[in-house]
């Protein structure tokens, strides 16, 4: 299902299935979208997304995810690879999917504050990205399922 996808927006993807419960979260990926990304008060980030506790218990809602690799060159594959995560969620048909982006949102070349495009990045969820040990030009998002 999600080759063609990948295909469509021209990017390189790797995909598997997760178990959400064995997701790290850390209080510091938030810290560090604050201090230190330029990313920081868009929508898709801090202060815009919910605190720590209820980001823990988000997650643990779920019972199902896939985790996305993508290989990135530029804030175009980034782009893409937001499309891409906004097209899976819609695949799946499932009321609670929920797609997270790689990166602060970057999807509308002028950002108008909320919109039905946007979603929280791994880091404004506190996901701890260093537990998927990303090469260089690598990045993740995840997509709740169940």
């Amino acid at each position: 299902m999600f080759e063609d996808l990948a295909e469509k927006y021209g990017l390189r993807v790797e995909a598997e299935e997760i178990d959400p419960a064995n997701l790290r979260l850390d209080l510091r990926a938030r810290w560090k979208c604050m201090f230190g990304c330029k990313s920081y008060g868009k929508p898709s980030c801090p202060p815009n997304v919910p605190e720590y506790e209820e980001c823990v218990r988000l997650v643990k809602a779920y019972t199902k995810a896939v985790l996305f690799r993508f290989r990135v060159e530029g804030i175009e594959d980034v782009r893409r690879a937001q499309e891409f995560m906004l097209e899976a969620e819609m695949l799946l048909k499932k009321p609670y999917a929920l797609a997270t982006f790689p990166g602060g949102c970057v999807i509308c070349d002028k950002c108008n504050g909320r919109c039905e495009k946007v979603r929280p990045s791994l880091s404004a969820l506190c996901i701890d990205a260093s537990q998927f040990d990303l090469d260089d030009g690598q990045m993740v998002a995840v997509l709740f399922v169940d």
